[in-house]
């Protein structure tokens, strides 16, 4: 099991407390999805090209647009970012016209200037094949890119693109970081595609990237610039993986930087992964042998809880490494369309649930290929309240394109206490286009910019027609990319919790933990009321209420006698005053 505390607001919520004997939980097979690099044919079919007159209900401003509506595989990294003047950067896999090929696919950015005034939109890249771009900021104020190029076009197959000074005109410096490990075979030569790119205080530049290769585990490796991109460290590998969950921060206050990523546990499937990190204290020195952590630890006998392949990390200003993915119980049956967002937070050691979405029998269908019902997520923090914000994309049931894609909404949590309490999710685009046919709002692929202040800054791609071009799902439109300021709701009450959060209202861990026969939950209630202490087991089932009645503000402790029960895991959940904490305990007779 794993020796970091875990409050997981989890499994038990699976089933409603008055729907315990409810129909279970739906399973869909283990999909097993093919990673896009850029050399995908387009079937050869009429684009649609953009009608103003289509934007009705999606808010913020038109960046830029384009037919590749799909900007990444697996975690959508940084596309947007905010330089020390104020000015922010936008770019985005970029396709002109249908179908690709012959049409080519590029990198393209624009520019917001300190007065807010926008440019027109731009290539970065040369050549053809080039995307999957994510992007910071370097020298205080230019934007710096990391893209790959699709089949490998020369000089390069992972491409440095440096905005020149003064920012914002469309010149760049080009550089070429190593990006080849040695050949696995003849078809894998081992060259690296989908970078990520961070820039730490000290300008130096750190890229993780994944291997494409024809073989079915593919090599995660990292390197770093420390004079701007003129020359690179050796390109070191990191380990082996199935998906593309690799992402990379550096701290806003030290020399720190993380490397986050989904970790395969099992190597016949992309659906099995735990989440690990790497920590550089000085942001150069790495000991990817022996230095890793692993979060989750799902790979134990009784979890079937696993990680997919989203994921973000970010450094707060208190230094501390946050971490948020999506999560499944995958079994033999296959994987559940239940979908859970996870937090951590370095300090603490606890992983708590920002939320869950339902199951339904139609998850599967509408969601796409890389995506599930809660994907595509990323993090900003706000110096003032060191408060960690999560955006996602969003699918339900109930908005569901013509051709039977779903229209993702772009939603949003945040905490002021480290995560272990969250907001209410908000929908922050709240477009829904239900049926509809070349008219849709579905908002996907956002990224949220690192750094939050009066706002939150999000950039996101307004498909016209639910699903991914590249995946040959739903009919290819010109799409608008845009970004969304959405004010920061602590940017008022500055340190103060969510005021729709109660204080003090706490569920500690039971102790002793693991246990034999018998162990103590104590609590801490802020108000007088209505407590109920449920005990459930692993598939949902309610094994034992220890406490239905009126209480009175103040701390409580309750003995659980677990002796007429098996050795498992048990979760604990404690629901008093419409808020609900749950827990994780382990029975060993």
């Amino acid at each position: 099991m794993s020796k970091i505390i875990i409050s997981l607001i989890l499994f038990v919520s699976m089933l409603a407390i008055s729907n315990i004997s409810a129909e279970p939980s739906k399973t869909m097979p283990k999909v097993e999805y093919k990673l896009d690099a850029g050399d995908e044919s387009i079937p050869n079919v009429y684009g649609y090209p953009l009608e103003p007159g289509l934007i009705t209900e999606s808010p913020g401003i038109i960046v830029g647009n384009t037919f590749y509506d799909q900007q990444t595989n697996g975690s959508t990294g940084n596309r947007m970012v905010i330089c020390e003047d104020g000015s922010k950067y936008f770019c985005w896999t970029n396709l002109d016209s249908i179908p690709h090929p012959p049409s080519i696919r590029s990198v393209h950015f624009n520019w917001l200037n300190p007065d807010g005034e926008l440019l027109e939109e731009g290539p970065v890249s040369v050549g053809s094949g080039a995307g999957y771009t994510t992007t910071d900021v370097i020298f205080s104020n230019r934007g710096i890119f990391a893209y790959h190029r699709g089949g490998g076009d020369i000089p390069t197959y992972v491409t440095i693109a440096i905005d020149s000074y003064p920012p914002g005109n469309g010149f760049f410096d080009y550089y070429d970081p190593p990006d080849e490990l040695f050949p696995q075979s003849p078809d894998s030569p081992g060259r690296c595609y989908w970078p990520y790119i961070t820039v730490d205080r000290n300008d130096n530049i750190h890229l993780v990237m994944n291997e494409n290769t024809c073989l079915r585990m593919q090599r995660m490796a990292y390197c770093n610039s420390t004079d701007g991109g003129e020359t690179w460290s050796e390109l070191q590998l990191v380990d082996t993986v199935l998906v593309l969950g690799s992402v990379i921060d550096a701290s806003p206050v030290s020399d720190r930087v993380v490397l986050a990523y989904a970790k395969t546990m099992d190597t016949t499937t992309q659906w099995n992964n735990d989440i690990a990190y790497y920590v550089s204290e000085d942001g150069l020195t790495w000991d990817f042998m022996n230095n890793r952590v692993n979060v989750t630890n799902y790979s134990t006998d009784d979890d079937s809880l696993w990680a997919y392949t989203d994921l973000d990390v970010i450094i707060d200003y208190n230094d501390y490494v946050n971490i948020v993915w999506n999560a499944q119980w995958v079994t033999d049956e296959g994987i559940y369309y239940r979908t859970y967002l996870l937090h951590y937070h370095e300090e603490t050691g606890e992983i708590t649930e920002i939320l869950h979405h339902p199951d339904s029998l139609y998850w599967s269908n509408i969601c796409g290929a890389w995506n599930r019902s809660v994907c595509k997520m990323n993090m900003g923090v706000h110096d003032q309240s060191n408060g960690v914000f999560i955006t996602w994309s969003h699918f339900d049931t109930s908005d569901v394109s013509a051709g039977g894609f779903g229209n993702s909404e772009i939603y949003m949590s945040y905490s002021s206490d480290n995560g272990a309490l969250w907001a209410e999710p908000i929908n922050l685009t709240n477009s829904p286009s239900p049926g509809c046919h070349l008219d849709c709002d579905s908002d996907h692929w956002s990224s949220l910019a690192d750094v939050v202040d009066d706002s939150l800054h999000i950039m996101y791609i307004n498909d016209k027609d639910a699903g991914s071009m590249s995946k040959t799902e739903g009919t290819p439109t010109n799409n608008p990319v845009m970004y969304l300021a959405y004010p920061n709701p602590l940017a008022v009450t500055n340190i103060q919790h969510q005021s729709n959060l109660p204080l003090n209202f706490t569920l500690n861990q039971n102790y002793p933990n693991p246990f034999n026969a018998s162990t103590t939950i104590s609590f801490n209630l802020k108000n007088d009321g209505q407590v109920r202490l449920e005990i459930y087991n692993i598939t949902g089932a309610l094994i034992a209420a220890l406490v239905n009645k009126y209480l009175h503000a103040g701390k409580h402790d309750i003995i659980w006698d677990a002796s007429d029960v098996a050795s498992v895991i048990y979760f604990y959940r404690l629901g008093h005053n419409n808020t609900v904490l749950t827990k994780k305990s382990v029975l060993l007779k």
